[in-house]
């Protein structure tokens, strides 16, 4: 039986169906066209080995993972990521002070980390483990600066669990769950992939099933914001969801293009997240940071590198926006950098 793979509902890998023919190899200029006036601040190195999101361009269209890959904790003094690896049992949570020369502090070891976040009061991290051997993912928790175990919340047989987010209470983590159905078409095994949107309790036990779709993020209110793919045309949208009545909305529907991995500004009131940008023929180029308003107008293109800019979080006073991208070197590796919101604020383009 030859296996044979096929992502419905894509939670790691967001698709979007288009042409591209061309693609920018060179990554060493820091501006470009549109980011003129922008002052680009550089907070990781190479040599910290930053694990960046696994972005693919391959048969006209553009494939990435849409968890969130690092995160800024609550009072702006440090950021959490995971360091790069050929060996996925050590790519490991690293925490990493943004006010002093303080190099990283290694957090975990001996599970594969992925997708961290911090609690509102900033003392524990939330991220997706597998441990070695294993092929399931489990949301886990560990405290930021103590050094205690890691607590493991959920893992079942099968499942992929990873985006976690901690509610504004920090009672509850809202994730992302994977469930494979399998099926035999013919001589092949068929795996698909549902994802849909689950809760758990970080303080009290049980879990809870909401809606389909990933990579949500906590809005005030019991609400979420979250990617769900287009089963017509497998392309990224921004959803918003109420956890108690179960009304959700689409915010922010591609046009050609894709968007996922949203995150809401302290204040609730913007969005930023990675969205597919075009060439003047229609066809998607690279990855890029957008912002919209919390109610879907207002959007606006924020990055326009021909690198892959991606994964954008906030400052906590909402003024700096922190991305991972490609740019400024010459292999095309990702770190972490930043930019103040007012050099990057351009016309609606929606």
């Amino acid at each position: 039986m030859k296996p044979y793979i096929k992502l419905l509902l894509i939670a790691f890998a967001t698709a979007t169906w288009s042409c591209s023919t061309t693609k920018v190899t060179s990554f060493d200029t820091l501006n470009y066209a549109g980011e003129e006036n922008y002052h680009f601040k550089l907070v990781t190195s190479e040599a910290y080995k930053i694990e960046g999101p696994d972005v693919k361009y391959e048969k006209g269209s553009i494939r990435w993972n849409t968890g969130s890959v690092f995160d800024v904790s609550p009072d702006g003094e440090n950021i959490v990521y995971i360091t790069l690896s050929e060996d996925d049992n050590n790519k490991a949570l690293n925490l990493l002070p943004l006010t002093s020369d303080t190099l990283p502090v290694r957090r975990t070891c001996n599970i594969a980390a992925a997708n961290p976040r911090f609690s509102p009061d900033g003392l524990s991290i939330c991220f997706s483990g597998t441990l070695p051997g294993q092929t399931s993912s489990g949301i886990c928790i560990i405290d930021t600066y103590d050094n205690n175990g890691i607590r493991h919340l959920t893992g079942r047989d099968g499942f992929k669990d990873s985006s976690p987010v901690f509610s504004s209470d920090g009672e509850r983590i809202i994730f992302t769950r994977g469930i494979p159905t399998i099926r035999t078409e013919g001589s092949n095994t068929v795996t698909t992939w549902d994802y849909s949107i689950w809760a758990a309790g970080s303080v009290i036990t049980g879990e809870y099933q909401y809606i389909y779709g990933s990579s949500p993020d906590y809005l005030f209110d019991n609400r979420i914001v979250y990617t769900k793919t287009n089963t017509i045309s497998y392309q990224g949208e921004i959803w918003i969801y109420d956890l108690v009545t179960g009304n959700d909305s689409l915010l922010l529907a591609g046009n050609g293009n894709g968007f996922s991995t949203p995150r809401v500004s302290p204040d609730g009131t913007m969005i930023l997240c990675t969205g597919v940008t075009l060439d003047r023929k229609g066809r998607p180029s690279n990855l890029d940071v957008y912002l919209l308003n919390t109610d879907g107008s207002s959007l606006r293109q924020l990055t326009f590198h021909p690198g892959a800019d991606v994964s954008p979080c906030w400052s906590p006073d909402g003024d700096v926006i922190y991305f991972m991208s490609q740019r400024g070197n010459s292999n095309g590796l990702f770190n972490i950098w930043s930019l103040r919101l007012s050099d990057a604020i351009k016309p609606d383009i929606k």
